[in-house]
């Protein structure tokens, strides 16, 4: 058995849509060509919350660096980008909620294209601890959609080649966790201003393990998608 998708039952609390979309517009990293960063083209990535100031975000180096580290512990603490917590306190109020021993870099996607099939292992990033992307912690991608819960377009499928599955992602539940190195995903695009609050970091295994166990027995017949 291994999860592909799994709603995440948690408090939830989102921003106004439209004050969200405002923001990412006049805050997102300028486009940059990087053969490195898979799918780049297909997203505006804004900063939220790194091991970065603001200015850092957007030094294509420093990025990339914070990036390539976000499964390295002990680099630093993080803080916002922004004033995105004073902005948007909703945003906090659920990162804590999350099992995180240590956030190391959080952003908001804002899909642009369609995102083909793809599966998430970089050669570029840094493992100095190879449990932290072993298997038996999947999921541990922890996605929060804030915006554009009325259609469905993210989806996943058990290879390249099989049907696309797509679950169902609320405005009233719409944390999940996803196994991204392991299973093939993507996302179908409907329009603009669809926004995913990305976050990375080091998981409190003890406290992930049981958000998983929790969720898994609460929607393994209704939102859990297991291949």
């Amino acid at each position: 058995m291994a999860i592909a998708f799994l709603p995440i039952d948690i408090e939830v609390a989102l921003p106004n849509e439209s004050a969200l979309v405002d923001f990412c517009q006049s805050t997102k990293i300028p486009d940059i060509t990087d053969t490195e960063v898979n799918n780049i083209e297909h997203w505006d990535k804004v900063p939220v919350m790194g091991r970065l100031d603001t200015k850092q975000w957007y030094n294509v180096s420093e990025m990339r660096h914070a990036l390539f580290n976000r499964y390295t512990p002990g680099l630093g603490s993080c803080q916002y980008a922004n004033g995105i917590d004073k902005l948007f306190p909703e945003i906090p109020f659920m990162l804590k909620q999350l099992p995180f021993k240590e956030l190391s870099i959080v952003t908001m996607l804002v899909q642009k294209q369609y995102v083909p099939h793809h599966t998430d292992n970089q050669a570029y990033d840094v493992i100095i601890d190879p449990s932290e992307v072993s298997i038996d912690i999947e999921p541990r991608r922890y996605n929060i959609l804030m915006t554009k819960h009325d259609y469905k377009s993210f989806f996943v499928s058990k290879d390249k080649d099989s049907e696309k599955l797509y679950p169902t992602i609320t405005k009233d539940n719409p944390c999940h966790a996803i196994c991204e190195q392991h299973h093939w995903h993507g996302a179908d695009y409907a329009g603009p201003n669809k926004i995913m609050l990305c976050v990375f970091g080091i998981l409190d295994r003890v406290k992930h393990k049981s958000m998983i166990e929790y969720n898994l027995e609460k929607y393994r017949n209704n939102g859990a998608i297991i291949f």
